[in-house]
């Protein structure tokens, strides 16, 4: 919730409805890469780019803010009408320094799983830069780079290394991204790009090479009709509820400290306060509860002397008179 970019699918609001635990999320016209790559022909080679492209700025974003994906793979990749691509499902994403998903350390896709997730190492944002290797494989060969029963998937991610792209039968591509994929496709972690932007850079420069990435610099691209997903039909809109205002605060003074808190840990802020509001009767108590949830002790600091900085009444008038 706390990744604000514009590949990366957006979460607005984060509450509970009576037994239903609900995100509110943004929809997103168009349809999954997976979808894309088993209807169309292979995508041609600035497309192909272009989607990497916008997936590793994606998650360079996502790693700047501590934040594994662990399960990049095609159906996780939205492509709406208009080619923006959008990285979606982070149910089992890993959040650095806090062990939320230690239990599930071998969750992940067959195919895409870096060699360290099958093994239980520990595992950093490298193992999302494994999977975009295994990505740009099929994108440019028109297979997976591995293949076959979990088992044989799972033996060939650790001792095996597939065929260059470019020496796959069928699909014509200029060799200048082999080594791109034979480096994100590295056993071993330290042997791989060391960020998201190496490895972008790395694809952009041989996709010049090779002719790929010509004339494209910066502009946004569009994809031509033929590749179009069409619209979908809508089922009618969701309705939802908002979350029950915690009674005896004043409503701006709650604002203000989920505004506070947001800048931490993004739209689940609201439930936080609300939440707490029920058990705290004062400004300092509230203050100290929502601050739990941010993990970093400066920016705990930093949050506690903003919303204590300006004393305000943290009760509302009906209250302060009932009390006095």
């Amino acid at each position: 919730g706390r990744i604000a970019h514009p590949g990366v699918v957006a979460i607005y609001e984060f509450g509970e409805d009576a037994h239903c635990t609900y995100i509110a999320m943004e929809f997103v016209e168009g349809r999954n890469l997976e979808q894309l790559l088993l209807e169309s022909p292979p995508l041609e080679l600035p497309w192909l780019l272009q989607l990497m492209d916008q997936l590793l700025d994606a998650l360079g974003a996502a790693h700047a803010q501590g934040i594994c994906h662990r399960d990049i793979k095609p159906a996780n990749l939205l492509l709406t009408n208009g080619g923006q691509l959008k990285l979606t499902d982070f149910g089992i994403a890993r959040i650095d320094g806090l062990n939320l998903t230690q239990v599930a350390s071998t969750i992940g896709t067959p195919g895409y799983m870096a060699p360290e997730q099958y093994i239980g190492e520990a595992l950093d944002h490298r193992a999302d830069l494994f999977a975009c290797g295994a990505l740009l494989y099929r994108l440019l060969s028109g297979r997976p780079a591995f293949s076959g029963t979990p088992e044989r998937v799972m033996y060939q991610v650790l001792n095996d290394h597939p065929p260059a792209p470019s020496q796959v039968a069928g699909v014509a591509r200029a060799p200048a991204l082999d080594e791109v994929v034979a480096r994100a496709l590295a056993k071993h972690p330290d042997d791989r790009y060391p960020s998201a932007l190496a490895m972008r850079q790395a694809i952009m420069a041989a996709g010049a090479a090779s002719g790929g990435m010509a004339g494209a610099g910066d502009a946004t691209v569009i994809l031509p009709m033929a590749m179009r997903p069409p619209l979908p039909v809508a089922a009618g809109a969701a309705s939802g509820t908002t979350l029950a205002p915690a009674t005896g605060w004043d409503p701006q003074v709650l604002s203000r400290i989920e505004r506070a808190l947001a800048s931490h840990v993004g739209p689940m802020a609201k439930l936080m306060v609300r939440e707490a509001a029920r058990q705290c009767a004062d400004l300092g108590s509230l203050a100290n509860a929502v601050s739990q949830h941010i993990a970093e002790a400066g920016q705990r600091a930093r949050f506690l002397d903003q919303v204590e900085a300006r004393p305000v009444g943290t009760h509302s008038s009906a209250a302060q008179a009932q009390t006095a």
